[in-house]
């Protein structure tokens, strides 16, 4: 009779030892799913800081920068300089030169479209919708960043109102 007893107890410890072992289990498999979650996010608002960082860069650059006598706007992009700068990234995108890797490693694999929005929009591609670079990669991801910017016309001597859209690929 204590050999029954015996065997019982050690059954009985058996299961409350595996029962724990499957509650650690599932605490471990619910925390890395809480923290797998946690560093998505993080790389998701770090690639947001990425394309933001960009498109400030992209902004102040000297090849698309509004200047009245040397002195810079902020956030101003030249709708002249914007349409020589697109011109010039075709050319040298068909060609392997040496401003295409230049470039390219600035801007990645991204695309940036920049629209006027007002007084005009048309969306005539050179008029009021310019694509300044595009380089695809193999999935675009979700995240667009739009950021308002200035667009100045130096031959009419008028302001327009518009977006810099950034996307990047991954």
């Amino acid at each position: 009779m204590s050999n029954r007893k015996a065997q019982l107890q050690m059954t009985e410890t058996i299961f409350v030892v595996f029962f724990i072992l499957i509650i650690i289990l599932l605490g471990f498999v619910a925390y890395s799913k809480f923290h797998e979650h946690h560093l998505l996010e993080q790389k998701k608002n770090l690639r947001n800081m990425r394309i933001i960082e960009l498109a400030q860069r992209l902004s102040s650059w000297p090849e698309l920068e509004c200047s009245v006598l040397g002195a810079t706007d902020f956030l101003c992009i030249d709708i002249t300089k914007l349409m020589v700068f697109e011109d010039f990234l075709a050319e040298s995108r068909n060609q392997s030169t040496y401003a295409q890797n230049y470039y390219f490693d600035l801007l990645k694999k991204s695309r940036i479209v920049i629209t006027e929005v007002y007084p005009y929009n048309t969306h005539t591609p050179g008029r009021d919708y310019w694509v300044l670079y595009e380089h695809p990669g193999a999935t675009k991801t979700t995240d667009i960043v739009s950021i308002p910017v200035s667009l100045y016309n130096p031959i009419t001597r008028t302001y327009a109102f518009g977006i810099m859209d950034v996307f990047v690929y991954e």
